[in-house]
């Protein structure tokens, strides 16, 4: 993510000081990234910068790091898998009836009525679980007046990504799954 493109002022996000040399922050994020954990901080932003980001962005080529923060976390994969759905905690925890004031966000959770499109584990289900958790804690705790705090739905998939998945549904219901346990 070029997290200072999201921004839709760079001038509030630099300060307003023409003077500072601006540049762009950028988030990389490895999953299932085991080989990497025995790489040090500087030889993990050395292959980032090197070779994984201006082999996506030829630009990433010319960049010049300032500084840079490495963090590491082993074993913290979700263990959910295909089919695993229904034992995903709801957003609800308990229940509304139960425990009101309970709620769970997260890539993992089961949102209910408030399901988002971003229906994978990823970082932009679980933004949009916490959003929906405050949302539903904001209505649990009498504060419905309030404004809540709006989330953009998914758009529709495009037509050939449609054609995909019907193909490879249509495949896999002739062709077995050897590969798959």
């Amino acid at each position: 993510f070029m997290l200072d493109q999201l921004q839709e002022n760079n001038d509030d996000l630099w300060g307003g000081d023409e003077t500072i040399n601006k540049g762009s922050v950028v988030a990389c994020d490895f999953y299932n990234a085991g080989a990497l954990l025995s790489l040090s901080d500087e030889d993990i932003v050395k292959i980032l910068t090197d070779e994984l980001l201006p082999s996506a962005v030829s630009k990433f080529a010319d960049a010049k790091v300032v500084d840079s923060w490495v963090a590491k976390y082993p074993g913290t994969v979700s263990w959910f898998s295909p089919g695993s759905f229904y034992s995903r905690p709801p957003l609800e925890g308990a229940g509304k009836n139960v425990l009101p004031n309970v709620k769970v966000a997260g890539d993992w959770v089961r949102m209910g009525e408030r399901e988002h499109g971003a229906k994978g584990l990823c970082q932009e289900r679980a933004y949009v679980s916490g959003i929906e958790a405050a949302n539903s804690l904001m209505d649990s705790i009498g504060m419905e007046n309030f404004p809540k705090h709006p989330v953009i739905q998914v758009r529709e998939d495009e037509a050939q990504f449609k054609f995909g998945v019907e193909l490879n549904n249509r495949v896999m219901k002739v062709l077995p799954r050897f590969w798959v346990r």
